[in-house]
């Protein structure tokens, strides 16, 4: 997990050193454990426009500076209902909105807030021969009380990268169906107002995964995130880094899910 951590430090600082500003200050570094387990559920609504559904819940949970618990705290709670559409041939659509209900974690300093956020996102794949590869951007607005009780409206924009690996099935009857090693980068930019933030480096974001599907309908993914999130002070970077798992039942069966779209990571 070292060689992790400073794997996920070095990558990060080279991508992002160009986004942030010279200042006086050293930058300090903080380590925290995290979790992230999702359930979604994907519906079709009107097919002859190529509109569905899906729910996503979500449980995100963490350790502190000096706790190595992935599981020891509760960091949040999200319900986060999406309206999809897929009429053109490589790009898909989305519309969101979620409820993140977040909890105070002293250790870590975090605070009890309740934050929603409205969703527009649009991913573009290209098929390749063994796999896929993807472009995502996501425009959010994030709504919330910060610490002094002071409502903000902080608009982000969200940019991943990802490649899907299609693993070959040998077996006649294999365990899991049409199995994926999938992985992303993904930046994020937050634009708040100077007296809540001043930098608009936000979040930069490593996952790794294995997906497949239990039954045509019922798929997981199991992985690993690192997360580099600089706080509002501007000077402390906070290095999130753990498991992730995901499982996804969809109302019409797929031949293969990839989870492009997932979203796992802490704040």
């Amino acid at each position: 997990m070292h060689l992790f951590k400073r794997s996920v430090i070095l990558f990060g600082f080279i991508l992002i050193s160009p986004l942030l500003k010279a200042q006086d200050a050293p930058y300090s570094m903080g380590f925290i454990p995290a979790s992230i387990e999702e359930v979604d559920v994907a519906f079709p609504l009107i097919e002859k426009w190529h509109l569905s559904g899906q729910v996503d819940v979500q449980l995100v949970t963490q350790g502190a500076y000096t706790n190595d618990n992935p599981f020891e705290y509760t960091q949040r709670k999200v319900i986060r209902p999406w309206l999809m559409y897929s009429g053109f041939k490589d790009l898909k659509l989305w519309l969101g909105y979620a409820h993140n209900q977040k909890y105070a974690v002293e250790e870590a300093g975090n605070y009890k807030t309740l934050e929603n956020r409205l969703i527009i996102m649009g991913t573009l794949s290209q098929n390749m021969p063994k796999g896929s590869i993807f472009e995502q951007v996501r425009f959010e607005t994030k709504f919330f009380d910060d610490r002094n009780g002071n409502h903000q409206t902080i608009p982000r924009l969200r940019a991943r990268f990802g490649v899907n690996h299609f693993l070959r099935q040998n077996k006649e009857k294999p365990i899991f169906l049409a199995p994926n090693i999938g992985y992303y980068t993904e930046l994020m930019l937050k634009f708040a107002s100077k007296d809540y933030a001043d930098e608009h480096f936000d979040i930069f974001r490593l996952s790794v995964y294995y997906s497949a599907g239990i039954t045509p309908n019922l798929h997981f993914l199991a992985g690993v995130i690192g997360q580099m999130q600089l706080r509002t002070n501007g000077t402390q970077f906070d290095v999130y880094y753990g498991p992730m798992f995901s499982l996804k039942y969809s109302v019409k069966p797929k031949e293969r899910e990839t989870f492009d779209s997932v979203d796992g990571g802490a704040d």
